[in-house]
């Protein structure tokens, strides 16, 4: 019977300790609202406005102790608990939020579950710039898209980073491979033609025209770094840098609509190029003439200009539009072909006919005029 009573009263006391535990958390979670949902009584006067800024990605516990310290709630314990019951965490947004001093747990939380008051995320703007565009009708393509920015805002970009140079904060950065727009020969039409990459872009709503710009720019080294390293190994040992490639996947790039074809039109570049012989390319002549038009007729290809392959030896003096990557690689990478001629078909689809002669060539010629399904009459041959 003694042993038995010191049982019983080992487990009651076990009971008893039990209780007064869970007592004591009951009392504590109680003294921890307590100490949020009253008035603040120290030096912190409730009601003063506060901002508070939160950071991207910043972590609710961090919100939770910088809420403490502006007096927004007494306990940042009691913060983090209210927080985690509302997924605070997967619903904060960088921004600027306006608060109070002594507001507690939940009116602090239902501010910041709503969303920040200034610096919040931006919508997204889209915007497309085609392949094929000079320089000026790219900007022009981009003021029809953005409001706020004409296409004098643009060229200002432009305008400004060939004045200040390359060393000049807040200025368009372009590739270390690019020659310097100030010191571009007078012979160059425009320094940054074929700099500015033609993409579909998703950008802040409120960027500037700077940073649209420097965005298309950054595309273009990109999808520069992107060609394999034996590819443009394989240039320089046939004496192109990569602005020159440029250069030429520039000239592909308007001479073709196919992308099957890229390849072999920049093999037909690079036969022309080791065999000593102009170009002959009728883009150039429409870039000299600054006309947007398919066909070139027999007076045009007598304009002198230094862009006029067909009066110049070798490359123009820079690229003659906006790129795509398939032009870019096909440069990099030309078809081997004995191909030294090419025409549009009669059926004037886009693609174009070759030949090894020009012999070959002129019956080609001869059958595109003769189909007489392509705008104008007097025609290169």
């Amino acid at each position: 019977m003694e042993r038995e009573s010191k049982v019983a009263l080992s487990r009651g006391s076990k009971w008893f300790l039990g209780f007064l535990a869970l007592a004591g958390a009951g009392v504590g979670a109680g003294v921890l609202w307590l100490q949020d949902a009253l008035p603040q009584l120290d030096a912190v006067e409730a009601g003063e406005p506060v901002t508070l800024t939160v950071e991207s990605g910043e972590t609710v516990r961090s919100v939770a102790d910088r809420l403490t310290d502006l007096g927004v709630v007494r306990n940042a314990t009691t913060f983090r608990i209210a927080a985690g019951e509302a997924e605070l965490a997967n619903r904060l947004q960088p921004g600027e939020y306006d608060l109070e001093t002594g507001m507690g747990s939940d009116a602090a939380l239902e501010v910041l579950l709503a969303g920040p008051t200034r610096g919040g995320p931006v919508a997204g703007v889209r915007f497309t710039v085609q392949e094929g565009l000079s320089v000026e009708r790219t900007l022009a393509r981009l003021a029809e898209q953005f409001d706020d920015h004409d296409q004098a805002a643009f060229r200002a970009v432009l305008d400004e980073r060939t004045r200040a140079g390359a060393n000049d904060e807040g200025v368009l950065r372009l590739p270390d491979w690019v020659p310097e727009p100030a010191d571009a020969p007078e012979a160059v039409e425009e320094p940054y033609e074929g700099l500015l990459f033609p993409e579909t872009y998703e950008i802040r709503g409120d960027a500037t025209p700077l940073d649209i710009l420097q965005r298309m720019v950054d595309q273009l080294e990109s999808e520069m770094e992107r060609v394999p390293q034996d590819a443009v190994a394989a240039a320089e040992v046939r004496g192109l840098e990569r602005y020159e490639v440029l250069t030429i996947a520039s000239l592909i790039e308007r001479e073709t609509r196919v992308d099957d074809e890229r390849a072999t039109v920049a093999g037909v570049i690079a036969n022309r190029i080791d065999a000593g012989m102009r170009l002959q390319i009728d883009a150039t002549v429409l870039y000299a003439l600054d006309e947007e038009r398919d066909v070139v007729l027999l007076d045009d290809l007598e304009v002198q200009h230094p862009y006029n392959t067909y009066v110049i030896d070798g490359l123009p003096p820079g690229p003659i539009s906006g790129l795509g990557s398939a032009s870019l690689l096909a440069a990099f990478e030309p078809a081997e072909v004995s191909y030294l001629f090419y025409v549009l078909t009669p059926e004037c689809d886009g693609r174009h006919v070759f030949a090894d002669t020009l012999d070959e060539h002129n019956v080609n010629v001869a059958a595109f005029r003769d189909a007489g399904r392509c705008q104008g009459e007097d025609l290169p041959g």
